[in-house]
């Protein structure tokens, strides 16, 4: 089992976000157990089949998205298990589009602890006035 995490955090600018600009989360399945993890911001959203196509799953995060390793410590179960279930595999003429397999239930576990995290309340420290 091997998570990558890319930990470069690619800077989204105030006018990019009131542009349409966004930022995402990015699990690329290695297969064997491997997935790497990182962030992209993108000026349009992904197409689900180009990006299957690369082995790479995504979810919109929130403009200040910005502790991709605090995020990924809290999803680690979800995205092990996604990684553990991940098969590349060969285009055929039965899956011209998708360069790898993968529990549906395992990706969406690990959108669900992604978004949970992204609302964390987080404690506020008291000035010292």
């Amino acid at each position: 089992m091997t998570l990558q995490i890319d930990d470069l955090q690619p800077e989204l600018t105030a006018e990019q976000a009131l542009t349409g600009w966004r930022r995402e989360f990015c699990v690329e399945l290695r297969g064997e157990g491997q997935a790497r993890i990182f962030l992209r911001v993108l000026e349009s959203p992904s197409l689900k089949a180009t990006e299957l196509r690369r082995a790479v799953l995504f979810h919109r995060v929130g403009a200040g998205f910005a502790d991709l390793t605090g995020c990924v410590a809290a999803a680690r179960e979800p995205l092990e298990r996604l990684a553990l279930t991940a098969v590349r595999q060969q285009p055929s003429a039965d899956n011209l589009f998708a360069a790898v397999t993968y529990d549906r239930r395992a990706w969406e576990a690990v959108v669900d602890a992604v978004d949970h995290w992204q609302r964390r309340r987080i404690p506020v420290k008291p000035s010292l006035s």
